[in-house]
């Protein structure tokens, strides 16, 4: 590399945006304890007191582990939330290990994504396998993407 050229690198500032955590409401998506993309699953607000500001106390699940966060905000405060993309893909094969190999919407193949080891999708690695063994149907996965993460959350049979 000359003297002339640069790497380009990603700041990580598009994998998420600003929203008010007074306007929190279930389903929405923020990052908890500052690193966590979560869904909000409750959401309440006290008052504003003798000693500060109204707070809005967050509940929330996070989206890939379904692990619990609480946290408590002002209701005015900016708080990050995250850029979350789902894309659905067909699946081709499963080999043994669990990588599944997905044709994208481009036409090209995808092989790095594996089954979900999580508790709460551990279902969907039969249905997968499941759908494929039948062949009568297409076998469409959908994938969750934040950042550099990237997890099956769900599975369907498509058309013939």
């Amino acid at each position: 590399m000359s003297d002339n050229e640069f790497e380009k690198n990603d700041s990580g500032a598009a994998n998420f945006y600003f929203a008010e955590a007074g306007r929190m409401k279930p389903g929405s998506l923020i990052m908890m304890k500052g690193a966590f993309p979560c869904r909000v699953v409750h959401m309440s607000t006290a008052k504003p007191g003798k000693h500060g500001s109204a707070k809005a106390m967050i509940s929330a699940k996070d989206i890939f582990t379904d692990k619990q966060y609480e946290e408590s905000f002002g209701t005015g405060d900016n708080i990050p939330a995250p850029t979350v993309t789902k894309v659905e893909y067909v699946t081709l094969d499963v080999d043994n290990d669990g990588v599944v190999t997905l044709l994208t919407p481009d036409g090209d193949t995808k092989e790095d994504l594996s089954f979900p080891t999580e508790n709460h999708l551990s279902h969907l690695n039969k249905k997968i396998r499941e759908i494929l063994a039948e062949g009568k149907k297409e076998c469409l996965i959908t994938v969750q993407k934040w950042g550099d993460t990237e997890q099956i959350i769900s599975v369907r049979e498509g058309q013939d």
